[in-house]
């Protein structure tokens, strides 16, 4: 019996026991799969990546802050470097790690199901989120954006001439991401749990995140639109959020925080 039970878990010389981590190693197996498992591992790679731009920005605003001259950074640089940090942790750090990470390799597990429901679109979601942050990186390398992370109007409109376009648009796109989270969470919730796996038997985390996916379908594509409509009022000057022909820069504010203040619970 022990030498049965050492066999299967890969002691004593047997067979390894084949898991998510060991079952194809190589690069394109990684790349193409739709366990949600090593989708959550990538993820998890991924936004960390972004913590440690997003760290290296906060590290350089400290080290400038050391002295009151502008030792390290020029006054234009500062602004920059300081929007990027934002940038890179509230877009591409904090709002998609606890669900893209945590919620991606757990919720399956918790109620049962093997995977989650749309396991295509659990990737594509990543793809997603990866082109967005290369996009955004170039925007930030290239030229830098100094509005600061809420891109409030009528700076980012009118006087800013950084790439405010090409990350607005990033984060447009990374909202998809989000979107296609949520969704999946929703639906997984909703049609793979266990046989007996009542509303009332889930977990407590699964109720969070299944809020959570309700906040990020609901609440992101309205602050995706609005940093689009920034893109085209510098492109187009149609006067969205201009009160010279017409416009509101507190209307930019009321769609930012529509998402944003409850995106502190994602």
């Amino acid at each position: 019996m022990e030498a049965q039970e050492a066999i299967a878990t890969g002691y004593g010389g047997g067979i390894p026991r084949i898991n998510y981590l060991n079952a194809k190693t190589t690069l394109a197996s990684w790349l193409l799969t739709k366990d949600h498992k090593r989708i959550a591992i990538m993820y998890l790679i991924s936004v960390s990546v972004f913590f440690m731009i997003g760290g290296m920005f906060a590290a350089t605003i400290r080290l400038e802050l050391l002295t009151p001259a502008s030792d390290l950074l020029e006054t234009g640089t500062y602004n920059k470097v300081f929007t990027e940090h934002g940038i890179m942790m509230i877009f591409f750090f904090l709002i998609p790690s606890i669900p893209a990470v945590l919620a991606n390799f757990l919720l399956p597990i918790m109620i049962g199901a093997k995977d989650l429901a749309l396991p295509r679109i659990n990737l594509l979601s990543l793809y997603i989120y990866w082109i967005a942050g290369g996009m955004a990186l170039y925007g930030l390398m290239v030229g830098g954006v100094d509005t600061g992370w809420t891109f409030y109007t009528p700076y980012s409109t009118t006087f800013s001439n950084t790439y405010v376009e090409t990350v607005g648009l990033a984060i447009f796109i990374n909202g998809f991401s989000s979107i296609l989270t949520g969704l999946n969470f929703i639906v997984t919730v909703h049609t793979m749990r266990a046989p007996g796996m009542t509303w009332f038997r889930l977990p407590l985390f699964v109720w969070a995140h299944y809020a959570v996916s309700l906040v990020m379908v609901l609440g992101t594509p309205v602050v995706a639109i609005t940093v689009l409509l920034v893109a085209v009022e510098r492109f187009a000057h149609v006067g969205i959020f201009d009160p010279a022909i017409g416009g509101d820069p507190i209307l930019f504010q009321h769609l930012f925080w529509f998402y944003s203040h409850p995106a502190v619970y994602i």
